[in-house]
């Protein structure tokens, strides 16, 4: 689409200002065509087409099909986890941390619940990704790394040492939470449905504090 007063730019390439966003745009066009045909039906030159790039554009910034879809797995797959970790301050975890997990909690929801993450969703459902041993040692891992954060807490003392393992409690804590996901978080998921998502994992959530963290425990009469 042409615009008047834009700086003139050869065909293909997207303007300065635009650049940051291309490679997210590549990928959301992805998730859009993968949903409707698959990953093995989808090629490179559809999702350039998409979104009115050249194909030498797309090699600029992924070089491969296979590219594309691991960045969409790095943002919208199990290692979300990780990368809402980096996004909350740190210091909440040492001074509240039923108030992370809160946040955590509602970073992830909030990803999973755009239009690219339930897009994500149903891709990996329709082609039985979601099944692969490849997606389950990705969600393993993603477990382990986010372990850390109990593995500090039951060191502070903030929780019991006898409760079970880190990855075990954040197991807990998100497998729940990916089962509404997957049940209510998907492509063509009516606004009811979202909602009834979210309440289901923010209430897991508050019996997960509840249930783990000491200072949660107390009786109110103790």
């Amino acid at each position: 689409m042409k615009s008047g007063g834009r700086a003139h730019r050869r065909p293909g390439r997207p303007p300065k200002t635009e650049a940051g966003d291309t490679k997210a745009a590549l990928v959301e066009a992805a998730l859009r065509l993968f949903a409707q045909k698959g990953y093995t039906g989808t090629s490179i030159r559809a999702i350039a087409r998409e979104v009115g790039l050249s194909e030498s554009v797309l090699y600029a910034h992924f070089e491969s099909k296979q590219d594309i879809f691991e960045a969409a797995v790095a943002k919208l797959g199990p290692q979300g986890l990780v990368a809402g970790q980096e996004s909350l301050d740190p210091e909440l975890a040492d001074r509240d941390p039923a108030g992370y997990i809160r946040a955590l909690v509602e970073h992830v929801l909030d990803a999973w619940d755009s239009p690219s993450g339930r897009l994500f969703i149903s891709l990996m459902v329709r082609d039985g990704l979601v099944h692969s041993a490849a997606m389950g040692a990705t969600i393993a891992a993603s477990m382990e790394e986010t372990g850390s954060l109990f593995e500090r807490w039951i060191e502070t003392g903030r929780i019991p040492s006898d409760l079970g393992r880190p990855a075990d409690l954040a197991w807990a804590l998100f497998g729940p939470i990916g089962q509404a996901r997957l049940l209510w978080l998907h492509a063509d998921a009516a606004p009811g449905e979202r909602q009834e998502a979210r309440e289901r994992a923010l209430r897991h959530t508050e019996l997960f504090i509840r249930a783990v963290f000491r200072d949660q425990r107390k009786s109110p009469d103790a």
